[in-house]
């Protein structure tokens, strides 16, 4: 891959890199206040699971999958530094300019993340 597309995709891997950490450390502290947060005057003990938890399950959700797409771009940054960034880490054919340009941190040729993908399910 030419150095002027791996430095662009470096930047924006860095940036992507950058807002995830915002955007997990901004929902685990919310998730915080959320879980921590005062909302009965009773003086009874109570089980965590007696609280009304709607959204939290969707909190962490989001915050799981946002950790989940950080350890991607992190791993596409180490393979920018490895040299072998853009190619599939399955074939090690390259990974089409399109789908780079769509989902800069992929790891897999869209062949292979579709077989990948049907092993998983």
């Amino acid at each position: 891959m030419e150095e002027h597309l791996l430095q662009r995709y470096q930047t924006q891997l860095i940036e992507v890199r950058q807002r995830l950490i915002d955007e997990v450390n901004s929902a685990e502290e919310s998730l915080r206040e959320d879980i921590n947060s005062p909302g009965t005057t009773s003086n009874l003990p109570t089980h965590p699971a007696d609280h009304d938890s709607s959204g939290l399950d969707e909190q962490l959700a989001i915050v799981a999958n946002e950790e989940q797409l950080l350890e991607e771009v992190e791993a596409a940054l180490a393979r920018i530094e490895a040299g072998s960034f853009g190619k599939c880490i399955d074939c090690n054919k390259p990974i089409d300019e399109q789908r780079l340009a769509a989902i800069p941190y992929a790891a897999r040729c869209i062949d292979c993340a579709k077989r990948h993908e049907l092993e998983l399910s």
